[in-house]
């Protein structure tokens, strides 16, 4: 199996993908008429969000894997990680503005909740032995013993 950042990607993708289209039928399913509209339209931003954030993650650990120092590392970390909650509090700000007939609160944060799910399921699905990268060993994705 390939378990390199962007087989990860692409899994953490496609799981946010499938989670956000159950959630979205299931609530067409649920009110059976045009009022699901708004509250797809929720979980449509969310899932944009949610993929743009994968990306930025991506990003970001490339980045910090290249870097010498533990600590310039955990800084840059937590930064990217203040900057992407501030984007989801803004999106969620801009819904909650928004009238409801536009997009429905409720759809924006049920997709947001999508993320960190799909982290979880793509974490079931990653060995335990798997290597992080970085820049003493740059081989992300070969377990401990150098099998794929």
């Amino acid at each position: 199996m390939d378990f390199s950042v962007n087989a990860i990607v692409r899994k953490m993708i496609l799981t946010i993908a499938a989670l956000s289209f159950l959630l979205a039928v299931g609530v067409f399913i649920f009110f059976r008429s045009a009022d699901a509209i708004p509250f797809i339209a929720g979980v449509v931003v969310a899932t944009g969000l949610n993929i743009l954030k994968v990306f930025w993650l991506k990003k970001t650990i490339t980045k910090i894997s290249n870097m010498d120092s533990p600590n310039s590392a955990k800084a840059t970390y937590q930064i990217q990680y203040f900057l992407r909650l501030v984007v989801t509090a803004g999106i969620l700000l801009i819904a909650a503005l928004a009238p409801d007939t536009i997009i429905n609160l409720f759809g924006v944060v049920l997709g947001i909740l999508v993320f960190p799910v799909s982290m979880q399921f793509t974490r079931f699905f990653i060995p335990p032995d798997t290597v992080i990268p970085t820049k003493a060993n740059p081989d992300f994705g070969q377990d401990a013993k150098g099998d794929m």
